[in-house]
C-alpha cells in the first residue's frame, strides 16, 4: 500500500512537472504580432513565458516603454533585425518617478521576480526629476540576468539594491553588455554607469566606459565580483566599492579578475582607480581583491584607497603601468577614516613607472617587480588591445602557473557557476576568449 501511494505521488508530480513545462508560453511583440508593447505582454506573461521582441519598422525605437515585472522566471529577449545587434528601447519624454506601479526603469525587476533574463536591448534615455531614471533596475529580486545589452545616455545605466538582508538581491548577473555615458548634469557626480546593491552582484565580460559625471562602478553590494571586463575612461573612479547595511556583514568582498582598468590621462575628476571602504559611515567588513588585471594610470592618485577600520586588499598577479607617460610619485595605497596600511598585502606584481616600492611588510617585495619604463608595452592601446609586444612579455611572465588568487565565494551561487580564476580573459568589444594555461603564468588581464 505504501508503494502504491507512492507511486501515485511520483507519477502525479511527473505529470505536473509536464503541465508546467508545457504550459510556458511564447508571447511575440512587434510589428503583426499579437502585441504592440512590451508591456502588455509583460502584464499576460505567467512564470517561466518568453517573450520575444521584433524590431519596429525602419529600425525606429520602441519608445517610453515602462515595463514594471512582478512574476518570476520571465524572458525577454530582443529578436534584432539581419545585421543589427539590438532592438532599440527609447525612454525619451517618460518621467521614470518610481511612484506606484511606475518603475524608475525601463525595465524593473521588483520582488518576486525571480529568475528573470533581460537580453539583447539597447536601452536608452531614461531619466526622471531625482536623476536617477536607469536603462534597469534590480529591486530585491534574486538571479536576475542581464545579458548582451547596450545601456547608455540614462541618468544611471544600471541599479541594483536589497533590503538589508541576505535574502535579496542575491546572485545578479551583467554579462557581455556595454554600458556607457550614463550621468546627469543636473546632478553631476552622483549618478553613475552602474549603481549596485544587495546582496551579491556579478558583472562579467563587460565594457563600462566614459561615465558622464559620476563612476564607472559603484557599488554597495555585501559580495561585488567584476570578471575579465574593461572599465575605462570614467569621470571619477573607475570602481567606487563602499558601504551600505550589506557590507555592515562579515566577509563583505570585492573581487576585480583579469579586467583592464585604464584611466582617462584628461580626467578632472577624482584620479583613484579603486575606494573600498565606505561614504556613508557603516563599517566595510571585507576585502578587495586585485588578481591578474592589466591597470594603467598617469596620475599620482593611488591605484586602491582603504577608508573603513576593517577594509583590507589584496593584490596579486597585477601589470601597473603609468601608460608611458613618465609619472613620478606614483601611489600604490593610500589608508584614511580608521583604515590601516598593515591591512594590505600583495605579491607577484609588476609596477611600471614612477611607483615607489612599498615599505609595508605585508607587500612581498621579493615577487614583485618595479621599473621604470617599459613602453611601448601594449600591441595596441589605440585599437583598445593591451595584451603584451612579444619583445616586452618576458617583464610580466612569471616562473611558475602556481600562483593562487585564492578567491572568496560568491554568495548565492550554485556550484560550478564560475569558471576556475583565469579561465577566460577579456576580448573587445564584451567578449571572451579561452586564456591559455601554459607552464608559465602571465601577470596581468592576458
Amino acid at each position: 500500500m505504501t508503494i502504491s501511494r507512492l507511486a501515485v505521488w511520483f507519477l502525479a508530480c511527473v505529470a505536473f512537472g509536464l503541465v508546467a513545462s508545457a504550459s510556458a508560453a511564447t508571447l511575440e511583440v512587434g510589428p503583426g504580432r499579437p502585441f504592440a508593447r512590451i508591456e502588455d505582454a509583460n502584464a499576460a506573461a505567467q512564470p517561466g513565458d518568453v517573450v520575444l521582441v521584433h524590431p519596429l519598422a525602419g529600425g525606429r525605437p520602441y519608445e517610453q516603454t515602462a515595463v514594471y515585472v512582478h512574476r518570476p522566471r520571465l524572458t525577454f529577449r530582443a529578436v534584432p533585425s539581419e545585421g543589427q545587434r539590438w532592438v532599440t528601447i527609447s525612454g525619451k519624454g517618460f518621467d521614470y518617478s518610481g511612484r506606484g506601479s511606475t518603475p524608475r526603469a525601463i525595465f524593473q525587476f521588483n520582488p518576486g521576480s525571480d529568475g528573470c533574463l533581460l537580453e539583447g536591448f539597447e536601452l536608452t534615455e531614461a531619466r526622471n526629476g531625482s536623476h536617477n531614471g536607469a536603462g534597469v533596475r534590480i529591486n530585491q529580486a534574486n538571479h536576475v540576468t542581464v545579458r548582451g545589452c547596450n545601456i547608455h545616455d540614462n541618468d544611471m545605466g544600471i541599479m541594483s539594491g536589497g533590503d538589508g538582508s541576505p535574502e535579496r538581491a542575491v546572485d545578479q548577473r551583467i554579462e557581455h553588455c556595454l554600458l556607457h555615458h550614463n550621468g546627469s548634469l543636473e546632478d553631476p557626480g552622483y549618478n553613475h554607469n552602474l549603481y549596485l546593491g544587495g546582496t551579491s552582484v556579478a558583472l562579467r565580460f563587460c565594457e563600462v566606459h566614459h561615465s558622464l559625471t559620476g563612476h564607472n562602478v559603484k557599488s554597495r553590494a555585501h559580495h561585488t565580483r567584476v570578471e575579465y571586463c574593461y572599465v575605462h575612461d570614467s569621470a571619477n573612479r573607475e570602481f567606487d566599492l563602499v558601504d551600505a547595511a550589506d557590507t555592515e556583514r562579515p566577509e563583505s568582498h570585492a573581487v576585480i579578475l583579469g579586467c583592464i582598468v585604464v584611466k582617462d590621462p584628461q580626467s578632472k575628476g577624482n584620479k583613484t582607480v579603486l575606494h573600498f571602504g565606505q561614504d556613508g559611515g557603516r563599517q566595510h567588513d571585507g576585502a578587495v581583491i586585485l588578481a591578474f588585471n592589466t591597470i594603467v594610470t598617469p596620475f599620482i592618485s593611488p591605484i586602491v584607497e582603504l577608508s573603513a577600520p576593517k577594509a583590507k586588499a589584496r593584490l596579486v598577479g597585477n601589470l601597473v603601468t603609468d601608460g608611458g607617460r613618465r609619472q613620478a610619485n606614483q601611489t600604490i595605497l593610500n589608508v584614511r577614516a580608521g583604515a590601516r596600511a598593515e591591512n594590505a598585502s600583495g605579491e607577484y606584481n609588476v609596477f611600471i613607472g614612477g611607483f615607489s616600492s612599498l615599505s609595508n611588510e605585508a607587500f612581498d617585495t621579493k615577487t614583485s617587480l618595479f621599473r621604470r619604463s617599459d613602453w611601448p608595452l601594449f600591441v595596441g592601446p589605440e585599437n583598445h588591445d593591451y595584451r603584451p609586444r612579444p619583445e616586452t612579455a618576458g617583464t610580466v611572465i612569471l616562473g611558475s602557473s602556481a600562483v593562487d588568487p585564492s578567491l572568496p565565494a560568491f554568495p548565492g551561487a550554485e556550484d560550478g557557476t564560475f569558471d576556475r580564476p583565469l579561465a577566460w580573459q577579456y576580448a573587445h568589444p564584451a567578449e571572451k576568449e579561452a586564456r591559455t594555461a601554459g607552464q608559465r603564468l602571465t601577470i596581468g588581464a592576458y
